[in-house]
């Protein structure tokens, strides 16, 4: 087993607390179930790949809407499922960055990002997020998402890594299984846990 130089995160679900079933019922509420059978292939995926514009977006919820409500009702619901970024989990990144290289590759949107970011500025003093990472990907910049084996190809590419000297944590099967195809050591996060609390004791396992 190679050491573990390349620490590679899921964004939510992993690091920032997330519930996507407050946005997901939210949504059940105000949406024409006839007009949504293919809204992940239509809206939410092309939005995470950046393949259409933020007003683009909501104007594709609108005209599946059971009835059209205001743009800040969708705007509302979409940022609800995004919770918070714990200090001490943010605390272990910073000493966890001292022996390993850090990748943030998240698949998500300029809208979320928007108001992660905003939220950490305000409740973490943290500027950028740049400062804690030595890589950040972000599907809606480079047009691809999880879990298509392109994307971590990409990664493996432009952060000039080895597979196996990484370890890739997600909370989603679907992208560990797309990961461990390539070669990259995972981990399947249990989003109800806490990756500070445990990381240590996998990058142990890894080195048996």
């Amino acid at each position: 087993m190679s050491q573990i130089k390349n620490i590679i995160f899921d964004f939510g679900g992993v690091l920032l607390n997330l519930d996507e079933s407050i946005t997901r019922n939210k949504f059940t509420e105000i949406l024409d179930p006839e007009k949504c059978k293919n809204i992940h292939e239509e809206v939410f995926y092309p939005y995470e790949r950046g393949e259409i514009s933020e007003e683009a977006f909501f104007n594709r919820l609108q005209r599946r809407s059971i009835k059209v409500l205001n743009g800040e009702i969708y705007y509302e619901i979409w940022n609800a499922m995004l919770l918070d970024f714990p200090q001490h989990r943010l605390d272990y990144i910073i000493q966890l960055r001292k022996r390993h290289k850090l990748i943030l590759l998240s698949n998500t949107n300029i809208t979320h990002i928007r108001n992660v970011l905003r939220r950490l500025k305000l409740d973490l003093h943290v500027d950028k997020l740049e400062d804690y990472f030595d890589h950040i990907y972000y599907s809606h910049d480079i047009h691809l998402r999880k879990p298509d084996p392109e994307i971590f190809k990409f990664v493996l590419q432009d952060a000039q890594i080895i597979a196996e000297e990484s370890l890739y944590i997600d909370d989603k099967i679907e992208n560990t299984t797309s990961a461990a195809s390539l070669g990259f050591n995972i981990h399947h996060h249990d989003s109800t846990q806490d990756i500070s609390s445990i990381l240590e004791e996998i990058l142990i396992k890894l080195k048996d």
